[in-house]
């Protein structure tokens, strides 16, 4: 280009030659028009007019307070800017430059502690897309939650609490596989019971209930997706998936974005549960309704055929992920695999590996659990003062005890004397509160007797426990022993086991 064509293109564009010259400049090094763009005028964004000591000075500021504590705000962090500009003989800057300053400053995980500053790094952090699972049962999601409504004694028809809801979905499909509803803390026998549920078909047990609805979710899974929970890192637990075949897979601390599929199902579940009387949150209100207690009106039973009615709505809706129902999604699945979802060989031992375990050397007295002594013939030939073995227990009968065998099944122990009562953990927990010497805790009568005050002491403030005992010990009595109960039967009328 010439001078005279510079000349004519500053009159143009109505700027100076020099401007043309150092646009021709930028054109030829970058090669692109953006380099002839013309910019708004002014600095450029991003950069501030103050002295570089200022600006050092309210970052200081800012990090020294929000190191201390992440609620300083500018009326803390502004006069110690101001006062310590006047130490050094600058101008101090204005509230508003200030401002402006801390509202980026507060996006820098650097200038807070390291609790507040993972905080800040997971708001940021970009979100990975959702896994896709092509297998039904290659992956299934577990999760706990406290029912959001009250529920009644059957017999008196008053509130015992709130129960807990274990429920797991196969996210191939978005089918529920099982739930497990009941008065018991997330723990080990609560997982047993739900994977009861899970993988056995339910047909039986629906039409024990009453309930005519299809629901043809069975089988092993191939690997259970969980949270940190006690309950999923129990000896019982992994032993009893790795004895299995059930691979484990655990979210990352504090992330529940990592099992989305089962926390949004919950969150669709526990809305439907909000409709019912005695409902313990308002969606509208935000909050609590007042006395909610006294507003309860469904007993366990009755919530759970509300529970597996909804299910079986939600199996045939068309789920929007997936384009169409979940129920239809796994019966495409499985209409081409002609062995069908994987099942146990025995459904007695697989509801064994689950159960609760503790380590125990056999004597010559037998076997003793919690202070109790379990003995038979057949525990003659398993005596080994030098070596513990594992034992078995169902927390919600302690008449008899199983110990493991490496060739054959678990050998079933009973209690030493025959003529004791039947009894569970939580009844023997609160014996021993009770103050009742050791030594009397194998005396048949003596025992009996305690068993009928269980629970009847207590001020009027543990009124709600008191019931919800009482409502336990009415179900123990007559559910059946586990070991002589159907697999469906026992997974949604679980013998309640928390204080």
């Amino acid at each position: 280009m010439t001078g005279v064509q510079a000349e004519a293109l500053a009159r143009r564009w109505g700027t100076s030659v020099r401007t043309v010259w150092r646009m021709v400049k930028a054109f030829r090094h970058h090669g692109s028009i953006r380099a002839v763009l013309q910019r708004r005028r002014g600095p450029v964004p991003g950069t501030g007019l103050l002295d570089d000591v200022v600006e050092a000075i309210i970052t200081d500021s800012a990090r020294t307070w929000w190191k201390a504590t992440e609620n300083a705000t500018i009326a803390e962090i502004h006069p110690s800017i101001i006062r310590e500009c006047a130490a050094r003989g600058l101008p101090h800057p204005s509230r508003a430059t200030v401002a402006r300053r801390l509202s980026v400053l507060r996006k820098d995980p650097a200038n807070f502690s390291p609790k507040v500053a993972t905080k800040l790094r997971d708001r940021s952090r970009l979100v990975k897309a959702p896994y896709t699972v092509e297998s039904a049962l290659a992956v299934v999601q577990v999760d706990h939650t406290i029912a959001d409504v009250f529920i009644v004694d059957p017999a008196s028809r008053r509130c015992i609490g709130r129960p807990t809801l274990t429920i797991a979905v196969d996210v191939a499909t978005r089918c529920i596989c099982g739930i497990c509803l009941s008065l018991e803390a997330p723990s080990s026998l609560q997982v047993a019971l739900w994977l009861e549920n899970a993988i056995s078909p339910k047909r039986v047990w629906l039409q024990s209930i009453g309930l005519d609805v299809e629901w043809p979710v069975h089988g092993l899974p191939n690997a259970l997706h969980t949270d940190n929970g006690r309950e999923f890192h129990s000896a019982a637990f992994r032993g009893g998936c790795d004895l299995n075949g059930i691979d484990t897979i655990y979210r990352p601390p504090a992330t529940p974005r990592f099992g989305g599929h089962v926390e949004r199902l919950t969150g669709t579940l526990m809305r439907r549960v909000r409709l019912l009387p005695g409902n313990t949150y308002s969606d509208f209100l935000k909050a609590r309704p007042n006395h909610a207690e006294e507003k309860a009106t469904l007993t366990l039973s009755e919530l759970g055929s509300f529970l597996v009615e909804d299910i079986d709505n939600y199996h045939r809706r068309t789920h929007r992920s997936l384009g169409k129902a979940p129920l239809t999604a796994w019966e495409h699945y499985w209409g081409g695999h002609f062995e069908g979802p994987r099942l146990p060989k025995d459904a007695a031992r697989f509801r064994l590996d689950f159960l609760p375990l503790q380590r125990r050397v056999i004597g010559r007295e037998g076997i003793e659990l919690f202070g109790m002594k379990y003995s038979c013939e057949a525990l003659s030939h398993e005596i080994d003062s030098g070596r513990k073995r594992v034992v078995r227990y169902d927390p919600r009968d302690l008449s008899r005890v199983y110990l493991e065998q490496p060739d054959s099944p678990p050998l079933s122990v009973p209690l030493r004397d025959p003529a004791m009562p039947a009894f569970s953990l939580w009844e023997l927990k609160a014996i021993k509160r009770s103050h009742v010497p050791a030594r009397l805790l194998e005396e048949p009568e003596i025992l009996r007797r305690v068993f009928s005050q269980v629970g009847e002491e207590g001020s009027d403030s543990s009124r709600l426990r008191r019931r919800r005992r009482a409502a336990r010990r009415e179900a123990w009595r007559s559910i059946e022993l586990i070991t002589d109960a159907s697999v469906p039967n026992t997974s949604l009328q679980a013998t309640p086991n928390v204080e």
